[in-house]
Formats: C-alpha cells, sequence, structure tokens
C-alpha cells in the first residue's frame, strides 16, 4: 500500500469521479469530491491536500486557465490532469504550468497507480531530503564550531552563526571576500595559504591550529578540520573547514605554564633573598662606614657612592621579583581612588623634577569609594605614572579619567601624549619580563595586572583617536548597603610642575 494521500478529486462525470474514488480508496488514500472548479474556490485555501486529480474540461473552465489560482488554494498539492483525449499542445501548457502527470481517458486502474506511486515516492524524497536539511540547518545554528566554505580561490562561500558569535563578522559581510586577507593576520597568512594548498592536493587535514581575525581586530585560537568537496564533474570545487575555537584553552595551557613558572620563580627567589639579604647588608653597612671616613667630593668617595647605589638597585631587583612570585594577600579598605593617585603623584615629585609635566584629572560626580589595597594600588599608578613619564617628552601630561557608567565597575583611565605603544608592545606588555628599558626586569605591568585581577578587576590597552599610550581598569563598585559616597570639593582639577 502506498503512503496515504489526502486527496482531492474534481471531476463532473460521476461514473469517472466512483471509479477514481474506488481506486484510490482501496489504497488508503483519503479522497474528497467537487465537480466544479467554483467549489474548491468557495472551500478556500486548503493546504492539507496532497494531490489534485483534476478533468481537464470542466463546467466552469479549462484546467489549464485555472491551475495558477488552483495552486494558490492548495499550496501543498501535486496536480494530475485527466483528458477526455490526447492533446500534445494541452499536455506540454499543462506540464509547464508544474503538472505532474497528464492522463487520458479511458484510464485503467493500474496506470492511476502508479502515477500515484510516483507522486508518493518523489513526496517522500522529497521530505526526507527536507527533513535532513532541517537537521543540518539545526547543527549550523547550534554547533558550538566554527563552519567555514571556501571556494578553490579562497574566496568566502558560507560561514555559520557559531563564527558570526565570537568574531562578529556577519555572513552577509564576508560572502565573496577573499578569507586569508579578511580573517587570517598578515604574519600567519603564508602559512594558512600553504596549508590551503596542501588541502586541496591531499583532500583533508586536521590540528593545524591558526588566529583568525575577528571585526574588532583582536584574534581568536582556531584548531581546523579541512576537507576537499568535487563537484559532479570530479573536479575539486571547495574546502569544508570545521574549526573549534580552542583559545581559552590555550590561555589556559599559558596560565598553567606561567603559574608554575611562578612558582619556580618564588622558591628561586627566596632562597636568593635570603641568601643576599645578610650579605647586601654587610655591603651597605660597610660602605655607610666608608661614606663617613672618606671625604665628599674625592674619587674615592665617587666609587663608595656607586657601591652604595648599585646595592640598593640590586635590593630593588630583587624585591620587585620576589614581589611578582609571591601570592598576593589583600588588607582591603574603603579609599577614594582620586586621593591615592594625587598620593603617587607627589611621591614622583623628585622623578619629575626639571620637568614640564602634568596631571590631569577628569572624574565623574558620582564620588565612588572602593574596596582595594591601597598601597598595592600605589604600586599600580606608581608604575604607570613612572612609565608615562619615561616615554613622554616635555611637555608631558598624564589624563586620569574615572567613570561608572557599567553597572558594578569603576572605570579608570589613564592617557598619555608619549608616542603610544607599537604592536609588539601591545601584544607584550604584560608579559613577565617584557621591557624596552635599558633597566629594569620587565614585571611592572605583569606586577599592576596580578595586582588588578587579585582585586576582581583587570587592565587592557585602549583604543584611543589621540595619540600616547591608554590603559583602561576596572575595578570593583563597592556591594550593596555600603557607604560609597566621598566629600571632594576638587574636581576636574591640573596639577601642573
Amino acid at each position: 500500500m502506498y503512503d496515504a494521500l489526502n486527496v482531492l478529486l474534481v471531476e463532473a462525470d460521476r461514473d469517472c469521479s466512483s471509479s477514481l474514488t474506488q481506486i484510490l480508496r482501496d489504497d488508503g488514500h483519503s479522497v474528497r469530491i467537487a465537480e466544479t472548479f467554483d467549489e474548491i474556490r468557495t472551500a478556500g485555501i486548503q493546504p492539507s491536500i496532497a494531490l489534485v486529480i483534476l478533468e481537464r474540461e470542466l463546467p466552469d473552465g479549462l484546467a489549464e486557465d485555472v491551475l495558477p489560482e488552483l495552486k494558490q488554494l492548495l499550496p501543498n498539492a501535486d496536480f494530475v490532469i485527466v483528458a477526455a483525449y490526447a492533446d500534445l499542445d494541452h499536455a506540454i501548457v499543462a506540464l509547464k504550468l508544474g503538472v505532474v502527470d497528464y492522463i487520458c481517458k479511458p484510464f485503467h486502474a493500474d496506470v492511476v497507480r502508479a502515477s500515484v506511486a510516483r507522486i508518493c515516492k518523489r513526496r517522500r524524497v522529497e521530505d526526507r531530503l527536507c527533513e535532513e536539511h532541517q537537521f543540518a540547518t539545526e547543527v549550523l545554528k547550534t554547533a558550538e564550531a566554527v563552519i567555514l566554505l571556501l571556494d578553490m580561490d579562497g574566496t568566502i562561500e558560507h560561514v555559520n552563526s557559531y563564527f558570526s558569535r565570537i568574531a562578529g563578522w556577519q555572513l552577509e559581510e564576508l560572502r565573496g571576500r577573499n578569507w586569508f586577507t579578511t580573517c587570517v593576520p598578515t604574519d600567519d597568512r603564508r602559512q594558512v595559504r600553504d596549508i590551503f594548498v596542501e588541502i586541496a592536493r591531499r583532500n583533508e587535514s586536521t590540528g593545524a591550529v591558526n588566529s583568525v581575525l575577528t571585526k574588532t581586530g583582536a584574534t581568536r585560537q582556531i584548531r581546523w578540520s579541512n576537507t576537499t568537496l568535487y563537484g559532479d564533474d570530479g573536479q575539486a570545487k571547495s574546502i569544508l573547514a570545521i574549526g573549534v575555537d580552542v583559545t581559552d584553552l590555550i590561555a589556559a595551557q599559558q596560565s598553567s605554564v606561567q603559574s608554575q613558572r611562578l612558582a619556580a620563580i618564588g622558591q628561586t627567589v627566596a632562597r636568593i633573598a635570603h641568601e643576599s639579604r645578610n650579605a647586601l647588608q654587610r655591603i651597605q653597612a660597610s660602605v655607610e662606614i666608608l661614606q663617613l671616613d672618606i671625604p665628599v667630593g674625592s674619587d674615592m668617595r665617587d666609587e663608595v657612592d656607586s657601591i652604595y647605589r648599585a646595592s640598593n638597585e640590586l635590593k630593588e631587583t630583587l624585591e620587585e621579583v620576589r614581589e611578582y612570585a609571591a601570592p598576593i594577600h589583600l588588607n582591603a579598605e574603603p579609599v577614594f581612588l582620586p586621593t591615592v593617585w594625587r598620593r603617587v603623584w607627589e611621591y614622583l615629585a623628585i622623578t619629575r623634577s626639571n620637568r614640564v609635566a602634568s596631571l590631569k584629572e577628569d572624574i565623574c560626580d558620582c564620588d565612588i569609594v572602593v574596596e582595594v589595597d591601597e598601597i598595592r594600588m600605589e604600586r599600580v599608578f606608581r608604575n604607570l605614572f613612572e612609565n608615562s613619564l619615561a616615554a613622554c617628552s616635555d611637555p608631558a601630561q598624564i589624563c586620569v579619567t574615572c567613570r561608572c557608567d557599567e553597572p558594578g565597575w569603576i572605570h579608570v583611565i589613564v592617557q598619555d601624549n608619549g608616542p603610544g605603544l607599537t604592536q609588539q608592545q601591545r601584544e607584550k606588555l604584560f608579559d613577565p619580563f617584557f621591557t624596552t628599558k635599558a633597566r629594569g626586569t620587565g614585571l611592572g605591568m605583569s606586577i599592576v595586572q596580578r595586582i588588578l585581577e587579585a582585586h576582581g578587576g583587570g587592565i587592557e590597552i585602549s583604543d584611543t583617536d589621540q595619540s600616547g599610550a591608554c590603559f583602561l581598569m576596572r575595578v570593583a563598585r563597592p556591594s550593596r548597603g555600603q557607604s560609597c559616597c566621598y566629600s571632594i570639593d576638587q574636581k576636574n582639577e591640573q596639577v601642573s610642575v
């Protein structure tokens, strides 16, 4: 028995209608009968009808004349025309209008059954294809993976919604553009193109990881599995790439390695500091005695003073490395942030002596008091201010902006008027031991980052239309119920030296 269909039989000849009805019902189909086109119009739109067997000539018109109208009233139906005699021209017209079969009277039951069976088989195939298409569409929509389709020139044909979520690009923005020049960083393009050529030659590849540019210019790390798709002619047609975002995994691995590295550094520095402390103290004590005995201005006094400065520098270097490696324990208390950075600016009075330097403030009206470790926050601002003063030519200007637009957070922006940061500096600034200075450990900004993260916030390099380096710090607001108001008389103050 064929699949059961809802059939509409439109036939004015009652004997013919009775025969067709009997054949169809014997095969399990549901049959409704109409004798004129007007009856169909009166019934209105009927989406449940799957098959219409239509007499070509009815009292109120010809089938080919009303077919366009019937298709609108019966949107899900296939049409079969039954004609009293064979007419090639009429059959061609009907087929052009979308009729699936054309049967001539007198008909045999097997002819009708065969025609209906073909329609049932085609509908089953179409339904299966529709289900598979819906399944594939849902997979594309819900899969936590990048699905990318490129032609053999690297032109983007398709990306799924997951790629749009992680990269910000929409399909309409990317379709027709070159993948390599649009979404691959310049330094990686040659390598990624080589992989692309290898895929076309070997048909597939797995395990390749490369950076992908987001719409904002940031990068995500994607691990790819690729395969070549072929057309009916056997020629390579496109490259299908399935990618997993491993950015967080790589960051976690790097963080784990860094934690192990920090632990090793901490143990090493603790031993070095312990062994060196007594020796440094003896050196400094001896140097201080010599400074008392040797007149100021003599050549020997200059050498002794040089030894004293060197011992102090060694002590400071050991302390900085120890601070970076040691766990951070906070002693948080309510603090008004402008008080902290103003105090740090005063601490740097000697550093900026003989300099034309100014500190400009732009503070919002909320007067927020934050819960922070004041000593450690002084270290944050001291490091940022010292870096800015070192980078800027006179007249140097540092601007501190405080905003509380984001719920639950205070945004503090520190910007200078120096030369700004190179791309390499932007990428590595927070890496331990990275420095562009002739002196220093390269741990200052790493320590700043650790301090702010220990407070539950963070720091990032911010883009700006103006020249100079710009940093955005996020500090948590006080919890509900805690007083956060602080009296201050001066706003948008500018301090100059």
